[in-house]
């Protein structure tokens, strides 16, 4: 372990795991029952590509069309637990760029309203070297959040990282909290590893927890607290799975009711 990700794990020593009622399986290695889907040229429920299979208990969201996996019902106040690993494909336009997906909750409004393709809502971003940002996707006023967060070189620019005790920031649609070890020299390039990535290679499993509690989102990642926002403002709307151009598996996902 690097020195600097033995930082990151004492940071995620602050932020305790939050625990209530028992664990429902969102996906339970069968079917995706609560879930519904969106595409982007087909709409609700259509799927003629095959961009949603599951086989031998592993859902795969194959990437090729833009959409995602809708929860039927609402949440508040939960933690939510995927399984996750990225697979080999990739597609057009984005087969050059790093893989990219992305966990949207507290989703509002009607389906397609992003891009033709997503609802509006705070995401999670499940982006190579990139995963545990936070960002709004869409451009509601509605949709906005607070952070400790500091400015650091980030590429040619500067960028707000996550970090506990920092200066509180407000962010609304267009600005994005980068993770706690982001690495400043990060590209949208295919295979990107930043030197503290917590997040594991392509095929390996990880676990990524994000935890909505009143109106503080805090996301970890393989066990490192990696984000965390506060003062959203919505506390309550469905959750979203991206299908952003690259395959994706899934092995489990779960959420844990906090109330």
């Amino acid at each position: 372990m690097t020195r600097a990700l033995g930082l990151l794990v004492l940071c995620a020593a602050t932020l305790p795991p939050a625990r209530a009622g028992e664990p429902v399986a969102l996906f339970d290695g069968n079917d995706t029952a609560k879930w519904y889907t969106f595409l982007r040229d087909h709409g609700k429920d259509k799927d003629p590509n095959g961009n949603f299979t599951i086989r031998d208990g592993i859902l795969r969201v194959l990437g090729r069309n833009f959409g995602g996996l809708i929860t039927r019902d609402e949440y508040a106040n939960y933690e939510v637990q995927l399984e996750y690993a990225w697979g080999s494909k990739v597609w057009p336009p984005r087969e050059k760029t790093a893989r990219d997906s992305g966990l949207l909750v507290h989703c509002t409004g009607l389906d397609g309203a992003v891009s033709k393709s997503w609802m509006e809502g705070i995401q999670c971003n499940m982006l190579e070297g990139a995963t545990g940002d936070i960002s709004i996707t869409g451009a509601s006023p509605k949709y906005q959040f607070k952070a400790q967060a500091e400015e650091r070189p980030a590429g040619k620019k500067t960028g707000l990282y996550w970090k506990d005790g920092a200066l509180a920031r407000a962010f609304g649609p267009g600005r994005r909290l980068l993770w706690l070890g982001r690495d400043p020299a990060w590209e949208n390039v295919l295979g990107f590893r930043g030197k503290n990535d917590v997040e594991k290679g392509i095929g390996e499993w990880n676990t990524l927890v994000v935890t909505m509690k009143g109106n503080t989102m805090t996301v970890r990642l393989n066990g490192v607290s990696v984000s965390q926002a506060t003062d959203l403002g919505v506390t309550r709307g469905k959750l979203q799975i991206q299908s952003e151009g690259s395959e994706v598996l899934f092995r489990r996902i779960t959420l844990t009711r906090l109330d």
